[in-house]
């Protein structure tokens, strides 16, 4: 028997004993959903952890006759209980599953160092929305999708350069799904942590659902949950090649309305897409700063990397000074970088002299 709710440890003992079967509640299909599903080392790894946390609290004192007989001087009574042997067992994993996830967070915090001077973009949407097929849409990548629930549970990130030369770092995550068990938002923290540094958030519904307001409100309760819910989003209703005629037209207005902002797209026939690359270099030029920079000859690598890095509206070459004279747009990270070299050349240069 399978219930759409979170069930007690007596209501499932309880229902068992009365029904004679095997009693299943929302926490448990999700997470035997998650094990089948899960590839990498780190989604094994949290997937176990959310397991034995939701066993923990269940146990219950089955195994009173297995309990251990210890005799001798100090010892009085049953000894330790086949429960408490358990729990301890589970115990000791935990803490174990715990340490390892953390070696994994430091190292992937490490990684996620490393995009901080580009513009981060991560997707989010209800379960089966179509997140890893935007992905790989916008990445050109051919990682596994399906039609199922949580087909992917692992967090995957990739550079992308647009053919403006604007850049920014694309990130795909687990799917959401209402009333979704806080142990397993806690235990997938850290592929979460994505949807907590992105600058820009690109919310995937399926437009077949009839419920898609529901799916929205769902979404934006977890995202809530992550502290993630002031983020600019993007709302893209993803599947529209399976809607046409009139309803289409109908439902599309509708959403318009509710949404005016949003993009209308089909991953599977590729409409829509422009539209949404239009709208990530829109936000990517918002985000940049107008800024002045004046560069010595000398470094002249320094130099070729703001041209990579930024637009540049005005230049002015200073032939008395023998240096370059820029107004450019550019991302605040990578100004303050540039800002730190160029106050270590001069530091340099007077040393010097």
């Amino acid at each position: 028997m399978i219930f759409n709710e979170e069930l007690s440890s007596s209501q499932a003992r309880n229902i068992a004993n009365i029904t004679r079967c095997n009693v299943v509640d929302r926490t448990e299909l999700i997470l035997d959903i998650f094990a089948s599903h899960a590839r990498t080392k780190q989604a094994k790894l949290q997937v176990e952890l959310a397991q034995l946390e939701y066993s923990y609290s269940r146990l219950k004192n089955r195994w009173k006759h297995l309990s251990r007989i210890q005799g001798g001087i100090g010892f009085r009574g049953p000894g330790e209980k086949q429960i408490e042997v358990d729990r301890r067992e589970i115990k000791t994993r935990i803490n174990i599953l715990q340490k390892r996830l953390e070696e994994i967070r430091i190292t992937t915090e490490t990684k996620r160092k490393k995009r901080d001077k580009v513009l981060n973009i991560t997707i989010v949407g209800y379960t089966n929305a179509g997140k890893s097929s935007l992905f790989n849409m916008i990445t050109k990548k051919n990682n596994y999708t399906a039609n199922k629930l949580f087909a992917t549970l692992d967090a995957k990130a990739s550079r992308v350069v647009l053919t403006d030369h604007k850049e920014f770092v694309v990130s795909d995550t687990i799917g959401f799904i209402s009333n979704l068990p806080h142990n397993l938002i806690e235990s997938f923290n850290s592929t979460l942590l994505d949807v907590q540094r992105a600058d820009l958030l690109l919310h995937v519904v399926d437009i077949t659902i009839g419920r898609v307001d529901e799916m929205i409100e769902s979404v934006e309760n977890v995202l809530l949950e992550l502290g993630a819910d002031k983020k600019n989003m993007l709302i893209i209703f993803n599947k529209i090649d399976l809607v046409q005629g009139s309803s289409f037209a109908f439902l599309k207005k509708r959403l318009r309305t509710l949404y005016p902002d949003s993009i209308f797209l089909s991953t599977f026939t590729r409409e829509g897409f422009d539209d949404l690359l239009d709208h990530i270099s829109y936000f990517i030029s918002e985000q940049l700063q107008t800024r002045s920079l004046i560069i010595p000859d000398k470094l002249d690598s320094l130099l070729n990397f703001v041209r990579i890095n930024s637009t540049i509206h005005n230049e002015y070459y200073d032939k008395k000074n023998k240096q370059h004279k820029l107004d450019v747009k550019i991302n605040e990270t990578i100004y303050k970088d540039i800002v730190l070299q160029l106050e270590r050349y001069q530091m340099l240069e007077y040393i010097n002299s």
